[in-house]
């Protein structure tokens, strides 16, 4: 009897280590997917729910948070998540008119390589290869005169895919005015 129980303990603690080491998935988990931009801004496929994107919007994106050194800004990838989502809903990037700009701690992924690597010791600025993509599929791309001035950089040091606007105040005004939706990204 003893050793019968034996051998059921030891074959439910094999069974127990086999399951505590194999990976979990879930039944639901999600499946993300690059339809547009394939590098950056996955989304979760999600066909049956409510809001999907619509043709005819126009946003500015507000970016103002700085990022790791090695990593794009979490804005520029929200920008590209959203063109991704519309290309999911079978939308062509023309069907929107997206414009985003950067300002505060997030100037500085404005810089080109050279300037970039001088104020963070990074390599390369891993903003641009995104920003490249994002124009690529028409959005307008600035970076606010304000900010660049106060952070002491040289217009000399931006990145040639960036437009220097007056101000990030007036790019997202002047959206607005255009009719522009406005989304703050922090």
């Amino acid at each position: 009897m003893r050793s019968g129980m034996c051998c059921v303990i030891h074959v439910a603690s094999i069974v127990v280590s086999a399951l505590a080491s194999a990976p979990f998935v879930a039944a639901d988990e999600p499946r993300f997917v690059n339809p547009l931009i394939a590098e950056y801004g996955a989304v979760a496929e999600q066909p049956d729910v409510a809001e999907q994107p619509r043709k005819g919007v126009k946003i500015v994106f507000d970016i103002t948070a700085e990022g790791k050194p090695d990593e794009p800004l979490k804005g520029l990838e929200s920008v590209a998540r959203y063109l991704n989502l519309n290309a999911l809903a079978g939308h062509a990037p023309s069907d929107v008119r997206l414009a985003l700009v950067l300002h505060g701690p997030a100037t500085k992924g404005a810089l080109s390589e050279a300037a970039y690597g001088s104020k963070t010791g990074a390599s390369k600025n891993p903003n641009l290869a995104l920003v490249r993509e994002l124009k690529k599929h028409g959005v307008e791309v600035f970076v606010c005169g304000q900010s660049l001035a106060r952070n002491k950089y040289a217009r000399s040091e931006v990145a040639a895919e960036f437009t220097v606007a007056a101000s990030a105040m007036t790019v997202n005004v002047n959206k607005q005015q255009d009719g522009y939706a406005y989304l703050f990204i922090h």
